[in-house]
């Protein structure tokens, strides 16, 4: 079998890791985790949201991106493929405080960097390979956006999923 990009896989393990994490889609209260874009209706009274494959802050930005390396030595049966997945974190509520939002959004995202760090043979907490799916995968590159809503401030940080990843051909 031939996989041509690990972006579509890498979006499916993120959401499903995210959406089931006991910090995350299944915390008290919940962060509610969307798989790409949804209308602003949907997100705009939701106190904690994370968007996977979506920066709300310009919604025509790439998703996902990658480039690939081709290695000669083994006649292209294998590529090395560097990628990104855009993520976004909001947090919101009546409180005028930016820094309890600041924080807020912090912590959504500190929780999906803990679910990309370590080796779960080595104990954890959690898994750079994302099950095998990468060789490596991490957080990056966080833009952060304060702004006064209606009805309280909210926080949202943009950041991105880096991940290097082995496609074999078999």
């Amino acid at each position: 079998m031939t996989t041509t990009s690990q972006v579509p896989a890498v979006i499916d393990y993120l959401v499903t890791a995210c959406q089931s994490s006991p910090s995350l889609g299944q915390a008290t209260p919940q962060v509610y985790v969307f798989d790409g874009p949804q209308p602003p209706a949907a997100t705009q009274s939701l106190e904690q949201v994370l968007w996977i494959g979506c920066d709300p802050a310009n919604p025509d930005a790439v998703l996902g991106d990658s480039v690939q390396s081709w290695p000669v030595l083994d006649h292209a049966r294998t590529r090395d493929e560097d990628g990104t997945v855009a993520c976004a974190a909001q947090h919101w509520s009546g409180d005028p405080s930016v820094k309890t939002h600041r924080d807020g959004a912090a912590a959504i995202m500190a929780a999906v960097e803990l679910l990309l760090r370590g080796d779960p043979a080595a104990g954890g907490p959690g898994d750079a390979s994302m099950g095998g799916l990468v060789l490596w995968s991490g957080v990056d590159a966080a833009e952060w956006y304060p702004r006064q809503v209606a009805g309280g401030t909210a926080v949202l940080v943009v950041f991105k999923i880096i991940y290097r990843a082995r496609l074999t051909t078999s």
